[in-house]
């Protein structure tokens, strides 16, 4: 068979997999010139019921399955239909397990009824997972058509899966990556590309773009991503949901698990609970000088200039957070763009040889994303030494960047460090489909191995961003991705940023979204008199 034929075979079995009064026809999908956002138009295709149970909290979903209300199988039914929605207009699944889904449901809401003990804090609620992970009878492609075929065994599934099912979660999708999985956009030959939910001209990012486009169209109530694609049991991983409550309830229960018993990557850090009530205490104390919390905002990061939107984010975010009286500085730090070139070295340092191997075995093409890269085939690999001296450059780097977070307690009124540095995901929104280029914005949080988490604020929006500024590129780089700004283009596309903290600190980060996510919105009802909080 060929690469395509098993691809398209690939693409037919998800679509038959989703029960037939769930399909829509593609005719009736309205084109992107009449329908950019899809947040309203895939609620026409749910009932009342499945309705309030896909737009409720996870929080609320597993007190009414506890309390009776609701029980696992109507929640699951709900999120698959949505899901299975989700995935028609966007391409967002790589996996569908509905079946197993709805068996898992039903095994559980049997056991509630017979023993009236739940199988753990996630007992019943469905849970969607980057295609990374390996679940027990799926198959994880992870954008590559010569790894379809292979269904993964129970023995290859990870710590993260195996603490997640114990807890009680359904499993019901996997969702789409990018070929690579080291792309800023989800594109690959067998699904095809992930398209934005709230533009549909636009891409949903990536590397964990399935998963972002799901959860934006409220197909999942908690997701799970996985960054630059390692290890290889899933324990780097990240939470991913449309709410902050559910962040950290998933946080706090799968360390509850003590997962580095059976993980030897895992730190053994169980959850500190004290560390997010400090956070919160101090959000109460905001006018006090010794207690206030302190923030540093970068805007740009030297290298590349950020769009009107993001711009516009980062002029929101500061704005509230003076208003509610916390300390803001500006973020100095050794400048960024230099040491996430070491991260790439470091990543590239087999010269790609899995990923080329992986694409080469099928006879597929590179996705146009990888094409430059791929044609370029006569990089050698780093020799052990070089590799050695770029991970002692990426050391030093990080030893320079925590001396200089040191320092910050001399530049503040409060004689305090930076809680945590408010800056940009990406320069953009959202990009179209092969124009996201530019990594550093991210890249440098992978490189000094610190916590991050990132958060909404606002869309883009013709009537309020200016027009393409009489901009004077600071160099061919920051040139390359102003070329891609177009206001009406990118009209509707959220604009969000990100907290950094230290090593270790997520409790810490988790008090921080919750600051940012109370400053917002009291500054947004000042300015509206609406409440329009971002979480």
């Amino acid at each position: 068979m060929t690469w395509q034929s098993n691809a398209q075979g690939k693409r037919a079995s998800l679509i038959e997999l989703i029960p037939p009064k769930w399909r829509i026809p593609t005719s009736d999908i309205p084109s992107a010139t009449r329908l950019r956002d899809f947040g309203e138009y895939i609620c026409r295709f749910l009932d009342r019921r499945e309705l309030e149970i896909t737009n409720a909290p996870s929080s609320r979903i597993l007190a009414n399955i506890r309390s009776g209300e609701w029980t696992s199988v109507d929640v699951t039914r709900a999120f698959c239909h949505r899901a299975s929605l989700a995935h028609q207009l966007t391409n967002c699944l790589s996996e569908v397990c509905f079946m197993d889904a709805e068996q898992r449901a039903k095994a559980l809401d049997e056991s509630f009824l017979r023993t009236g003990q739940t199988a753990g804090p996630l007992h019943g609620l469905p849970v969607s997972l980057k295609d990374r992970f390996n679940i027990e009878g799926l198959e994880s492609a992870c954008g590559y058509v010569s790894w379809l075929g292979e269904k993964k065994g129970e023995n290859s599934e990870g710590v993260l899966v195996k603490r997640l099912r114990r807890m009680g979660a359904v499993f019901f999708v996997k969702t789409n990556v990018p070929m690579s999985m080291l792309m800023g956009e989800t594109n690959n030959n067998i699904i095809g590309s992930t398209i934005n939910p709230y533009n549909r001209n636009l891409s949903a990012g990536g590397a964990s773009g399935g998963e972002g486009a799901l959860l934006a169209l409220k197909g999942s109530p908690l997701g799970w991503g996985s960054d630059i694609g390692l290890p290889v049991n899933g324990s780097v991983i990240g939470p991913m949901a449309g709410d902050l409550p559910t962040i950290e309830m998933a946080m706090k229960a799968v360390l509850d698990t003590f997962p580095w018993q059976d993980d030897c990557d895992v730190v053994e850090i169980p959850w500190r609970e004290e560390k997010l009530q400090s956070i919160r205490s101090r959000m109460a104390r905001p006018h006090e000088r010794d207690g206030k919390l302190v923030f540093a905002v970068m805007s740009c990061d030297g290298n590349v200039q950020v769009h009107p939107p993001v711009q516009r984010a980062m002029s929101l975010v500061t704005k509230a957070l003076l208003q509610r009286g916390y300390e803001v500085i500006e973020w100095q730090p050794p400048p960024h763009h230099d040491a996430v070139q070491i991260l790439f070295q470091i990543l590239g340092s087999t010269a790609g040889k899995e990923v080329r191997n992986a694409i080469d075995a099928s006879g597929e093409p590179p996705v146009h994303q990888l094409q430059t890269w791929y044609d370029n085939d006569n990089v050698e690999p780093s020799s052990s030494a070089e590799f050695w001296d770029l991970c002692n450059q990426r050391d030093q780097y990080r030893s320079e960047y925590n001396n200089y977070w040191t320092s910050t307690r001399e530049k503040t009124v409060a004689k305090r460090q930076v809680d945590g540095v408010i800056m940009p995901v990406a320069p953009t929104a959202a990009v179209e489909e092969g124009c996201f280029n530019y990594y550093t914005y991210s890249g440098i949080v992978n490189l000094l191995d610190y916590t991050s988490g990132s958060f909404p604020v606002t869309f883009a929006d013709r009537s309020v961003d200016v027009e393409k500024p009489d901009h004077v590129p600071l160099n061919s780089t920051d040139r390359a991705v102003w070329h891609t700004y177009q206001k009406d283009l990118f009209d509707g596309a959220p604009g969000g940023l990100q907290v950094m903290g230290k090593r270790f600190e997520e409790e810490k980060i988790i008090g921080l979204m919750e600051a940012l996510s109370s400053a917002l919105q009291d500054f947004q009802i000042g300015q509206t008199g609406e409440s329009t909080s971002p979480f």
